[in-house]
């Protein structure tokens, strides 16, 4: 589990806002948007504006509370690697 402890450490040490930012509001959310769309594309001949709008609001914010989530059960993993490497 080092190779763990060593990547959180670096992932936690820029904090949280960063984490949820980068790897839900961007990597999930807008790659989600970008793929529904692309979808909409080859599916219907064209975008919707009413679905990106609704998929601009809804993917990044869901995005954000899986990484929110993501944070929270790491930081546990975390802390409990630690107290065992220590014992």
């Amino acid at each position: 589990m080092q190779p763990f402890l060593n990547r959180w450490q670096v992932r936690r040490e820029q904090g949280k806002q960063k984490f949820v930012l980068r790897y839900g509001f961007l990597a999930i959310g807008v790659s989600a948007v970008v793929l529904f769309s692309i979808f909409d594309v080859v599916f219907n001949g064209n975008i919707s504006f009413t679905y990106l709008l609704g998929r601009l609001v809804m993917f990044p914010s869901v995005g954000a509370i899986v990484a929110g989530l993501l944070w929270e059960r790491n930081e546990k993993k975390y802390a409990k690697l630690l107290t065992d490497s220590q014992k």
